[in-house]
Order: C-alpha cells, then sequence, then structure tokens
C-alpha cells in the first residue's frame, strides 16, 4: 500500500506532517495523476484496508491499476480529521504502515527529513513537489 501526504516547507514534526487539513491545488492535481478519487462506501476492488462499510477512514481516496496492480492510496488529507486530536492516531496508522509515501512538498525549495516520521515499516519516501517556474514536478527518492 502507498501513503500520500502533504508536507509543507520547514515542518518537520511528525504531528504537523498529517494534520493539514486540505491540498493546495498543485497536491490535488497531483493527485488526479496517480489515479482515480473514489468513493469508499461499497467499493467492490482493493481497498488497502479502507473501510467501505461505514466510512469511518473517510469518505473517499485515490485508487488505480498499474501493470495489472491495484493500487489504493492512503491520503492524508482524505483520512479523518479530528481537531481535537492532535496526533491524528487514525491518519498516522494507514500512513505509518505503508511501505512507501509519497511526500508531497509546497514551497519553491521543499524540505523533508525522513527521520520526522517514525515508523518500523516505511521503506521508501518520493519526494514531490511542483516546480512553477517549469510547470511540472518534481521528484525525489
Amino acid at each position: 500500500m502507498v501513503g500520500a501526504l502533504i508536507a509543507y516547507l520547514f515542518i518537520h514534526l511528525q504531528n504537523r506532517l498529517v494534520i493539514i487539513e486540505s491540498g493546495s491545488e498543485h497536491f490535488r492535481k497531483f493527485l488526479d495523476l496517480l489515479g482515480d478519487t473514489v468513493q469508499l462506501l461499497d467499493f467492490d476492488r482493493f481497498r488497502g484496508g479502507l473501510d467501505v462499510k461505514t466510512n469511518t477512514t473517510g469518505t473517499e481516496s485515490v485508487y488505480t491499476v498499474y501493470k495489472g496492480h491495484e493500487i489504493m492510496f492512503h491520503v492524508s488529507t482524505m483520512l479523518p480529521y479530528s481537531p481535537d486530536n492532535p496526533q491524528q492516531v487514525e491518519r498516522k496508522r494507514h500512513i505509518g504502515n505503508d511501505i512507501c509515501v509519497i511526500v508531497f512538498c509546497e514551497g519553491k525549495y521543499p524540505s523533508f527529513r525522513p527521520s520526522s516520521i517514525k515508523s518500523k515499516f516505511i521503506h521508501v519516501f518520493a519526494v514531490v513537489s511542483f516546480d512553477q517556474d517549469e510547470d511540472g514536478y518534481r521528484f525525489q527518492l
């Protein structure tokens, strides 16, 4: 499973990385490149551990099929947000257990430290940012 989260420039504390409620227009367009936004309720394909019966893990997510493999993204801004819970455990539970996490950084000079996210499962961080000068995306592993 793959997690996708948004990180703003110079935000390195784990709590801050996953509590952002909504993404920028560039983040939303990037999600459109990854796959289709699907409604989770009664979704009958690969669900990636997300609740498709009662919406306890959100109402929508991003899904795609790549070379015959189904991928459900755990998108931080689509997982439930609780303003009273600074730890945002529901979001961390899914993203922290993914093997690969795509970190979308806002700002001209993206900055992300993998050590800012504590996980025994994440093996790969793919850092993506939008370059307005080039009108395209930059990618780092």
